[in-house]
């Protein structure tokens, strides 16, 4: 896939942008947490205190309850640090599915308002990573990844403290380090983002390629492009396969170095801290036993807030392709422009993306109210007519206007009102078939729901056990390619728009229900401008207007009885549809 056909990917101030914007939608939670966690972190870097005290206090003469009642002490702030650090991880669970669940929100309402033309220039693939994987590595990101990167800082800050305030000797001997930890996380944060976003990109053209070519099976099958198709597949499974050795190469040598920079310490502290003592210095047994045990509980804090940049630099790239989503700005500039003129195609030019013009000067007038049929060959250019009044695409020159305005650039919420497509590809979502139907207008009552049901013929619903509560999609009942067109025809009778577009819409139902599904249609949009397009002839007998569209043009129009009489092109695709010789 090209580069510019992919969805964006937002910069690092975004992402920063939006996850400032999630915690200060729940600042009181993300806070609360904060504060449970510090406090757990000092109480935890006091059992290590008391621990040298003890020791200390044994050389000083201590009896056995001055130890007991240290020890007593100790467990007291064990239960102390449990307590708070339960509390302080369900605040932050709470947090992080606050956010997550805003996060899918916000990034579901931007998916519904992109462009269907990108989408499609895109590639499911794309769409399809962002939605899942991307979706939920950034949840994990909300949820767990920052809390307990969050955590580990704060409880490092409190060893560091603590350590310091035992002994300023031995604290300092904790940063030898340091330098290590800085270098390393600051070149691991420098490479590792773009190299997660470049897996993330292989692992969304690895999808839409597996995608396209299961979707498109039959076809592959068909003209036995079996062989390129898996071409295609392994070559986007090698890139990903070498963006994932890439993240392998990059951790081969930051693991290392975190071993090295978490166990160094502790020896230097141990053998300095010795000596120290031996030869007198400013320092006690007690606190050279205190300060190598910090050191030693750096350990997991420091290795886990180092691994969690790995969790954490692939939440932020999959939340930098979350929020890329939100900068694909809608075109649409137009608010609902009302007006006399119905659908207008005037000196229509047009072709996709970098390819050669597919319409050439066409143009088309159905009529307010009518019922306008378009045939004509396959590659002709019919459904691109139908995605033009559609607003999916703009011509390249001349103008495709609905009531006065351009198709394209009307809001797509007021578009959707007077225009709907309707082709025979058609989806059910897991759901019951009143939610299903009601999609399409969610006042509607369950008269008004069968009512649009009988209208297309789907008799099938009144055998329903559970009537419009019943189940469909997904692992309940599926439908048959002709009861999901008549589901998605009953939709369009209950969205009642101004405009209808059929782009062979009834071609999966049988043809001997396919003539009385378009006769209930074409009676329950009476009144409305309806535009259908088709290969099969038998809707085209009763249009108020047919049009013959040929390499991208319009060869003929006019009503069935005038083309027959002209004895053109229509005529002979008529014949040939009835069988009947020239």
């Amino acid at each position: 896939m090209r580069d510019h056909e992919r969805l964006p990917t937002a910069d690092r101030r975004t992402v920063l942008r939006s996850l400032g914007r999630l915690i200060a939608a729940d600042r009181r939670t993300f806070g609360a947490a904060l504060v449970l966690y510090l406090a757990a972190a000092a109480a935890g870097a006091a059992l290590p205190v008391m621990l040298g005290r003890i020791i200390d206090g044994i050389g000083e003469g201590w009896t056995l309850s001055d130890v007991d009642r240290l020890g007593f002490l100790i467990i007291a702030f064990v239960v102390v640090q449990l307590v708070l650090t339960r509390y302080g991880r369900l605040l932050a669970y709470r947090f992080g599915e606050r956010a997550a669940a805003d996060l899918r929100e916000r990034f579901t309402s931007h998916v519904l308002r992109l462009p269907l033309g990108q989408i499609e220039r895109a590639g499911s693939g794309d769409l399809t990573t962002r939605t899942t994987g991307d979706v939920a590595a950034a949840a994990n990101l909300l949820r767990e990844t920052g809390p307990q990167t969050a955590v580990a800082l704060l409880q490092i800050i409190v060893v560091y403290a603590t350590a310091f305030a035992v002994n300023p000797g031995l604290g300092a001997l904790l940063f030898v380090s340091t330098p290590v930890l800085f270098f390393a996380g600051r070149r691991y944060l420098r490479v590792a983002t773009p190299v997660f976003l470049a897996e993330r990109a292989a692992m969304g053209d690895t999808a839409e390629t597996l995608t396209a070519t299961t979707a498109g099976a039959a076809t592959v099958d068909a003209y036995r492009m079996g062989p390129e198709r898996g071409e295609e597949g392994r070559r986007t499974a090698a890139v990903h396969f070498k963006r994932l050795m890439g993240i392998l190469r990059m951790q081969s040598w930051f693991f290392p170095s975190l071993d090295f920079a978490i166990l160094f310490p502790v020896g230097v502290v141990i053998t300095v801290g010795s000596l120290w003592f031996l030869e007198g210095g400013p320092v006690t047994i007690g606190q050279v036993a205190t300060v190598s045990m910090l050191a030693l509980r750096l350990d997991p804090y420091v290795f886990g807030g180092m691994m969690s940049l790995n969790a954490f630099q692939e939440g932020g790239a999959a939340l930098a392709r979350i929020e890329g989503v939100s900068m694909v700005g809608d075109d649409r500039s137009r608010a609902d422009a009302p007006g006399p003129e119905g659908v207008i195609m005037d000196e229509v030019v047009f072709g996709y993306g970098d390819g050669p013009d597919v319409l050439h000067g066409l143009s088309l007038e159905p009529g307010r109210g009518k019922r306008l049929v378009v045939v004509g060959p396959s590659g002709a250019g019919k459904s691109t007519i139908a995605r033009l009044i559609a607003g999916i695409d703009r011509p390249r020159a001349g103008a495709v206007t609905v009531d006065g305005a351009p198709s394209a650039d009307l809001e797509l919420a007021a578009l959707r009102k007077k225009v709907v497509l309707v082709t025979q590809e058609h989806y059910v979502f897991t759901a019951s078939l009143r939610d299903n139907l009601r999609l399409a207008d969610s006042a509607a009552d369950d008269e008004d729901l069968a009512r649009a049901l009988r209208m297309v013929g789907a008799d099938w619903a009144e055998g329903l056990a559970e009537g419009l509560d019943t189940m469909i999609g997904g692992e309940h009942r599926e439908l048959s390619i002709t009861e999901a067109q008549q589901l998605a025809l009953a939709r369009v009778i209950l969205a009642d728009p101004e405009v209808v577009i059929l782009d062979e819409a009834t071609a999966g139902i049988d043809p001997g229900s396919a003539g009385n599904v378009e006769a209930s249609l074409a009676a329950a949009l009476h009144g409305r401008t309806v535009i259908a397009i088709a290969h099969q002839l038998q809707a085209a007998e009763a249009a108020d207007r047919i049009a013959v569209v040929q390499e991208g043009r319009i060869a003929e129009a006019g009503t069935h009885d005038q083309l027959l009489a002209a004895g053109g092109a229509y005529a002979d695709l008529w014949r040939a549809w009835k069988g009947v010789a020239a």
